[in-house]
């Protein structure tokens, strides 16, 4: 697929109108990380209405449950790219670093394991 040149004046008539990321993107016939990316180069935020919107707090808590950023975006029903700007104004990173290094290490602890 190829992605037409998003103009300003259609994207932030649309944003101003309050539509979503998503709705604009359906809208403009882009993809959604277009319109997200678009966005952030005029310094808006991303446009959710309430209801889609995330809680920072719950992100916290599902990362610390060991979550990665896919599973809680999946969880969350919302994007990778909103649980992952959540995550840096935390200063928390992807879970899936850690799983990747447990994963691969050359003595991994199995639920058998004694300690």
């Amino acid at each position: 697929m190829v992605e037409r040149k998003i103009s300003d004046q259609e994207l932030l008539e649309l944003y101003h109108q309050g539509l979503t990321n998503r709705e604009i993107a359906w809208e403009l016939n882009v993809s959604q990380a277009a319109v997200h990316y678009r966005l952030g180069k005029l310094g808006l935020a991303n446009n959710c209405h309430e209801e889609q919107c995330v809680d920072s707090e719950k992100i916290g808590v599902l990362h610390g449950m060991g979550l990665t950023t896919t599973g809680i975006a999946l969880l969350l029903k919302t994007s990778v790219q909103t649980v992952a700007d959540h995550l840096n104004k935390l200063g928390l990173t992807d879970n899936y670093y850690q799983l990747t290094q447990i994963v691969n290490s050359p003595n991994p602890v199995t639920k058998g394991d004694k300690e």
